[in-house]
């Protein structure tokens, strides 16, 4: 029997440990990834990779909120899910209600000024902390697919209030509860949809994350050692694509979620035109969290599907940003949606 040279079994050995350390070194950084991605009840500015955002969000100016007589406090839970806190304010007379969805890391109270702006514009607000945000339970957040859950919940909550309008719920949401959003359509409660920034697929922002935090803790290394940063993209990949195994085994639900996969799976049923719920699209064209390419990839879908589609595209490089670069525009591209795809009126108010 022919026996094989020493260097090849050595070779073989080798290659085995390199290869054993770097899964190592890859499920070390899943472990670390899934532990930070899903911490419950983590403001975004404490969290580790809050620096991608190199800019803040600006939320509206605070407007007058309602007495507190028109205000109410909402308890309710999504099926199976964690205890979830809201808030309802409603208008003297039935109108429509809009739920108002926060983004990942932020909660419904950073959204008051949000809220305000559409109570003065003639409609009942239910805000509403996603599970593991703000004064809602729950132990972990996914980024988007268990948070489904939640808005059918509120959903629901919203169009059973008695000052809401028969079908008269509408969705306003913020990167991650954007996303949301459009990932429970279609809905037989809701009206229409304003989606700022959403993102299409969660994995490539998650892998922007990792290959952010990579680079970063890199500028620290040996200049001979940063040579390796070529090779971020793969361990970028790697990372993502183990975090989501490791996330289904430990929590039962998938963590890469695709809005714009679950936008093109609708029925035969559910495309039929009465199905289809109007869709305003907003994202600034420098966004630095969730680029302008995801908006386009749901639009081209939107267009696919034949879902009723206004776009506003304004220029800025701040994520949610589109209110911040001209309010004007902003809510007068919100309130002609409303009035042109569903039967309801938006109060027009000079700002």
């Amino acid at each position: 029997m022919l026996r094989k040279p020493w260097w090849f079994a050595s070779t073989l050995a080798t290659v085995g440990m390199v290869g054993l350390a770097a899964t190592s070194g890859v499920v070390a950084l899943a472990v670390r990834f899934v532990a930070e991605l899903t911490k419950p009840h983590q403001d975004y500015a404490e969290a580790e990779f809050a620096g991608i955002l190199a800019h803040a969000w600006a939320v509206p100016d605070p407007e007058p909120e309602p007495p507190l007589e028109l205000q109410r406090a909402l308890h309710f839970h999504a099926p199976h899910g964690p205890r979830l806190r809201g808030d309802f304010w409603a208008q003297p007379h039935p109108a429509p209600t809009v739920v108002v969805c926060h983004g990942y890391r932020i909660s419904r109270a950073k959204l008051r000024a949000v809220a305000a702006l559409e109570y003065q514009h003639g409609c009942n607000v239910l805000t509403f902390d996603f599970r593991a945000h703000g004064e809602s339970e729950g132990g972990l957040t996914s980024g988007g697919i268990a948070e489904i859950a939640d808005l059918r919940a509120a959903i629901d909550l919203a169009a059973a209030q008695p000052e809401t309008v028969p079908g008269g719920v509408l969705i306003h949401g913020f990167s991650m509860g954007a996303a949301v959003a459009l990932m429970t359509l279609p809905h037989l409660h809701v009206a229409g949809v304003i989606a700022d920034s959403p993102y299409a697929r969660l994995d490539d922002i998650l892998r922007r994350l990792v290959r952010w935090r990579l680079t970063t803790e890199s500028s620290a290394w040996d200049p001979r050692l940063q040579r390796l940063r070529h090779v971020f993209p793969g361990v970028a990949w790697a990372t993502v694509a183990t975090s989501s195994a490791l996330f289904r085994l430990r929590y039962h639900h998938e963590l890469l979620a695709r809005t714009d996969q679950r936008m093109r799976r609708l029925s035969p049923r559910q495309r039929q035109p009465a199905c289809m719920t109007p869709l305003l699209l907003i994202h600034t064209t420098r966004d630095g969290m969730i680029p302008i390419d995801h908006a386009r990839r749901i639009a081209a879908v939107a267009r696919l599907t034949h879902i009723p589609l206004v776009t506003y595209f304004p220029e800025s490089d701040v994520h949610c940003g589109g209110y911040g670069a001209d309010p004007v525009t902003y809510t007068r591209i919100l309130c002609d949606f409303v009035e042109t795809y569903t039967p309801f009126t938006f109060a027009r108010r000079a700002l």
